[in-house]
């Protein structure tokens, strides 16, 4: 098998955001030990056996569901011939970084299994394009928006309870103060505007709220006109996380009733990237949009 070159990184760099989230990195170094063990002509059965791992651990690091230990890591790079000090040391750093605890495990108790995925990583995006067609996108909602969203979801929450699931958006949207955070693409559907989510004071903050987050350079929020959204035929919100590093796939996350689906195969990202395309190129411009804001305060 042939060596790694000692003098070149396993890695393109910089690694931006990512290398802050301990997810994404974990899928990286994953999608790099599964490249590396394919250059060395083996298979995940092989490596277990020659390694005393368990049954199916390569596959599990490789799918980045599972932590990989720093010893685990510098045997599996051993055997895929990789011997360049300064090549291991930063892979063996990297490792380290991915075993730190996500800032959103302290959410655990109000953060749902269906949302984890795109919570997890929607931080180490380069890009966050959204759509959504019954409520401003999570990123861009003032506490009491959120508050009343919650409050009139399904079941009865003790105000603990709300209170935490308000807290988690809003962490979520302190990265995008980040030096480095993610350019957020929005689209909301016209109706949305319409309702007076928490009633008029808190929809009339809110709008205060999605005017000024449109002056920032890394936001961009487009309306869609209900007749847009039936002729583009959306009908549940969808996010598409954009990565700036191929060693880590865009994924898309697609809202249910009750659950999502979040998937990274890029025949369906593709698909639902393209609808997205299609949605931005029909509503109203960024201009028009703040325009229709503007309208609507003045009708609140």
């Amino acid at each position: 098998m042939a060596a790694a070159d000692p003098n070149v990184s396993l890695f393109v760099r910089p690694l931006g955001a990512v290398e802050k989230n301990p997810t994404a990195l974990k899928l990286i170094l994953g999608a790099k030990l599964r490249e590396l063990r394919l250059a060395a002509g083996l298979d995940p059965v092989d490596v277990d056996s020659r390694l005393g791992f368990s049954r199916s651990k390569t596959s599990r690091i490789e799918l980045g569901r599972h932590g990989c230990k720093s010893a685990d890591a510098l045997a599996l790079l051993r055997l895929y011939g990789v011997d360049g000090e300064e090549c291991i040391a930063e892979f063996l750093h990297l490792v380290d970084q991915s075993r730190r605890t996500d800032w959103w495990h302290s959410f655990s108790d109000v953060l749902s299994d269906f949302l984890t995925p795109l919570v997890a990583l929607e931080g180490a995006a380069e890009r966050i394009r959204t759509y959504e067609p019954f409520y401003v996108p999570g990123l861009l909602q003032t506490p009491a928006y959120t508050r009343a969203v919650v409050q009139a979801g399904p079941g009865q929450l003790l105000a603990h309870d709300v209170m935490r699931r308000v807290d988690l958006r809003q962490e979520r949207q302190r990265q995008l103060d980040q030096p480095d955070a993610p350019r957020l693409w929005a689209v909301i559907d016209e109706s949305v505007l319409l309702r007076a989510v928490g009633g008029p004071d808190v929809m009339r903050a809110q709008l205060e709220h999605l005017v000024k987050m449109m002056e920032r350079p890394r936001v961009t929020l487009q309306i869609a006109p209900l007749d847009v959204t039936a002729a583009v035929g959306v009908g549940t919100g969808v996010t598409c996380l954009r990565f700036a590093l191929s060693d880590l796939k865009d994924a898309v996350y697609i809202e249910h009733l009750t659950d999502s689906t979040f998937t990274q195969k890029p025949q369906v990202v593709e698909e639902y990237r393209n609808m997205l395309d299609r949605l931005g190129a029909c509503a109203l411009t960024p201009a028009e949009s703040l325009a229709v804001l503007r309208e609507r305060l003045l009708a609140c």
